[in-house]
């Protein structure tokens, strides 16, 4: 099985779930977010909208890693970190290289 063929599972409830369904639809791939149960409906909702499954646990225990964890192993799915990893560091250094050349290098606070 291809590394894509195993789809992909995330953890978060903001930005990276979303990031990684919306990526995942991209690529025609499966992909899982485990999420809060307690995660803004608004979120959840939109994490769905890419087509992403969002499994959803008991935030009190702070389970959600060793939960995606365990999904990923059993369908041989990669994990996407929303930290802590190389290449989800290198990804969002890479965002930001890109609204600096956008923005000639110089950012404008109000």
């Amino acid at each position: 099985m291809s590394a894509r063929g195993g789809g992909v599972v995330a953890f978060s409830s903001g930005n990276h779930a979303q990031g990684v369904a919306a990526a995942a639809q991209i690529l025609n791939m499966r992909a899982t977010i485990v999420m809060p149960a307690d995660a803004p409906l608004s979120k959840r909702e939109r994490t769905k909208a890419y087509g992403a499954e969002v499994v959803l646990y008991d935030s009190r225990p702070r389970g959600s890693e060793a939960i995606a964890r365990g999904i990923a192993a059993k369908r041989g799915a990669t994990l996407v970190p929303p930290y802590d990893d190389p290449m989800v560091i290198a990804g969002q250094g890479t965002v930001g290289q890109g609204n600096c050349r956008r923005h000639d290098g110089a950012w404008h606070h109000p």
